[in-house]
C-alpha cells in the first residue's frame, strides 16, 4: 500500500479545535468540569468521522474511551494509547499565547496539553482516520484507549484493564506516553530514541507531626515544624542506592556501541563499571540522576494558618518515584529508618509498585523499533527506564509487551514544557507523529 498522505494543514486545524477544550482533571472529581470533556467527545465524533462511524467505541468510568478496530485477528491485538486530560495551566498571563487558546505561530501549535497529552492522541487519530479512508485494515484487532484522568492517577483506565480481563483480551503490543527523540542526553553524534521498557514505581507519602501549638513566644522543645523539618531534612539526605537496572543497562550497551573512544569503552564494561557509571549518571543532571536511583521530593508542606501561632499538626507529602527492583513497602521501611522518630506518623496515599520490564527485542519490540526507524531515519533506538508515570502501567498487569515513547523530537527545552508555562507543539513533530502512528499500524 502507498504512503497515506497526511493533510497537515486539516490535521493542526483539528489539534487546535480540541486543545481549546479545557479538559482539566482534579484529585476531587466533583471539581472537575465534566460538561468538558463530554464536550471533547464529541468533537472527537464530529473531526474523525470515520473512526465514530467504523470502530466500536465505548465509555469507561464515566469518560475513559476506549475504540475496537475490529479485523478478523483477534489474538495479541495493539492498544495504542493516550490520555484526554490535561493539567492546569498555572497562570495564563504567564504564557505567550493563552493556553486554551491553540495559537499556532512561528511553526508551532501551542496550549497545555499539546505534548502531554493531546499531541499522540491526535496523531493516533490522524492516523486511524487516513488508514480507514484508504481502506486498509490491520493485521490484528486494534484497540485505542485513552484515559480520563492519569493526571491525578485516577480509575478511567484500570476499568478498562478490568474489562479486558473480564474478556480475555491480552494486548501484543501497547504504545502509551514516555521517551521521545533527543540529541542532548548523551555525547554522541547520533540522536537517539527511547523506547520506555518499564517504568518507575509511584509512592505519595504523608508525614505528619503533632504537638499542643500555643503562642509562637514560648515555643515548646519540638515544635511540630521542626520536627516535621527534621525529618524531611533526613529523608534528602539519606538518599538511595544508585543502581543500574536492565533498561538502563540495555540502554547503555545500545549508546556504547554507538558511542566509541573512551565513552565507548566504558560503556562497553557497563556491568562490571557500575560504580563510575552511577557515580557519573549521579552527577549528570536531574534526568540521569533519575534513572538509577529512587527519588523523593516533598511536594506538598502545611503547618500553622498564623504567623504568631504554632502548628498543632504539620503535614508535609513526600513523592517518591520508585527504582525498578524496589518495592514501595521496602521504600517506606527505609525512609521510616532515615526518620527514625515515632513522633512523626508516615501514611500511604496512594501507590503504585515499578512496573516488570518488558523484553527489548521480539515481534512487538521490532514493530516499534521499525516504526522509529521510518519516521526518525538515522536515530538510534534504545530502551530505556520511564522516571515519571503513565497509564501504561496498568497495562503491565496484562500484557508482557508494553512500550512508552513520544513521537516527537524533544530536547531539554522541550521537555522543560511539560506541565510547563508555553507548552507547545511543531506542526513538524505533529506530522512525524502521525507517521509514526501508521506505521505502528501497518507493522
Amino acid at each position: 500500500m502507498p504512503d497515506v498522505a497526511t493533510d497537515i494543514d486539516l490535521a493542526v486545524r483539528r489539534f487546535v479545535s480540541l486543545l481549546q477544550i479545557p479538559t482539566v482533571s482534579t484529585p476531587d472529581g466533583s471539581d472537575t468540569d465534566w460538561a468538558r470533556f463530554a464536550a471533547f467527545r464529541d468533537a472527537l465524533d464530529n473531526l474523525y468521522p470515520l473512526v465514530a462511524a467504523k470502530l466500536q467505541k465505548q465509555i469507561f468510568a464515566g469518560h475513559t474511551l476506549l475504540y475496537h478496530w475490529a479485523t478478523g485477528s483477534a489474538d495479541d491485538p495493539i492498544v495504542l494509547m493516550a490520555h484526554q486530560d490535561v493539567v492546569s495551566p498555572g497562570d495564563p498571563d504567564g504564557w505567550a499565547h493563552p493556553p486554551f487558546s491553540g495559537a499556532v505561530a512561528d511553526g508551532e501549535i501551542w496550549g497545555r496539553g499539546a505534548i502531554d497529552d493531546k499531541g499522540p492522541l491526535v496523531c493516533i487519530f490522524e492516523a486511524v482516520e487516513n488508514l480507514l479512508a484508504q481502506g486498509f485494515t490491520p493485521d490484528r484487532d486494534v484497540y485505542l484507549l485513552f484515559g480520563h484522568n492519569e493526571e491525578v492517577a485516577g480509575d478511567g483506565v484500570p476499568a478498562v484493564v478490568d474489562y479486558f480481563r473480564q474478556e480475555k483480551i491480552v494486548p501484543g503490543l501497547v504504545v502509551d506516553e514516555g521517551g521521545g527523540v533527543a540529541g542532548d542526553i548523551f555525547p554522541i553524534r547520533e540522536k537517539v530514541a527511547v523506547i520506555g521498557t518499564a517504568e518507575k514505581g509511584i509512592l505519595d507519602l504523608q508525614l505528619t507531626a503533632v504537638d499542643p501549638g500555643g503562642h509562637a513566644s514560648m515555643p515548646g522543645k519540638h515544635p511540630a515544624t521542626t520536627r516535621l523539618a527534621r525529618a524531611l531534612a533526613k529523608v534528602g539526605d539519606g538518599g538511595f542506592p544508585a543502581t543500574v537496572t536492565p533498561p538502563i543497562m540495555d540502554m547503555l550497551t545500545t549508546i556504547g556501541a554507538q558511542a566509541g573512544g573512551p565513552l565507548g569503552a566504558v560503556l562497553s564494561r557497563a556491568d562490571s563499571l557500575q560504580w563510575l557509571i552511577t557515580t557519573l549518571m549521579r552527577r549528570s543532571g536531574p534526568l540521569l540522576n533519575a534513572m538509577v536511583r529512587t527519588t523523593a521530593v516533598p511536594t506538598v508542606l502545611e503547618g500553622s494558618k498564623g504567623n504568631n501561632v504554632m502548628a498543632e499538626s504539620a503535614r508535609a507529602v513526600i513523592n517518591i518515584r520508585i527504582l525498578t527492583g524496589e518495592t514501595v513497602a521496602g521504600t517506606v521501611e527505609r525512609i521510616r529508618r532515615a526518620i527514625d522518630d515515632p513522633e512523626v506518623r508516615l501514611e500511604i496515599l496512594t501507590s503504585s509498585e515499578p512496573t516488570p520490564v518488558s523484553p527489548a527485542a521480539g515481534p512487538a519490540f521490532a514493530r516499534v523499533e521499525k516504526a522509529v526507524a521510518e519516521t526518525f531515519p538515522g536515530s538510534i533506538t534504545s530502551p530505556y527506564l520511564v522516571v515519571g508515570a503513565s497509564d501504561a502501567r496498568h497495562l503491565a498487569q496484562i500484557s508482557d509487551h508494553v512500550y512508552r515513547f513520544y513521537p516527537f523530537e524533544m530536547n531539554a527545552e522541550a521537555r522543560g514544557l511539560l506541565h510547563s508555562t508555553d507548552e507547545r507543539l511543531g506542526i513538524d513533530d505533529l506530522e512525524r507523529g502521525i507517521r509514526f502512528y501508521t506505521s505502528v499500524l501497518r507493522g
